[in-house]
């Protein structure tokens, strides 16, 4: 039964696919370390790359647009630095 006012994502792909590695990755990862949940994991990065774009979108102020972009900077730089010593 579909649910009004529900917004749904559903990702399926091959086990054997970069795609399905990347989501067997992310869910083994959420499993160890989080416990926050796949669809949680897939938001928060989501939320990091566009959630600014949103913001602006539904007209926020400058103030609070000003607010997402800087945390939404600050998460990419965190993420920038983790691949970083994935070289080290």
């Amino acid at each position: 039964m579909e649910q009004p006012n529900l917004e749904v994502l559903s990702i399926k792909r091959s086990h054997d696919s970069s795609d399905g590695q990347l989501l067997q990755f992310l869910r083994e990862r959420e499993r160890r370390m989080s416990g926050r949940g796949l669809t949680k994991i897939v938001l928060s990065t989501l939320r990091m790359c566009w959630g600014p774009f949103v913001i602006k979108r539904i007209g926020a102020d400058s103030d609070t647009l000003k607010t997402a972009v800087i945390y939404s900077i600050s998460q990419l730089e965190l993420q920038i630095h983790l691949l970083k010593q994935l070289l080290e």
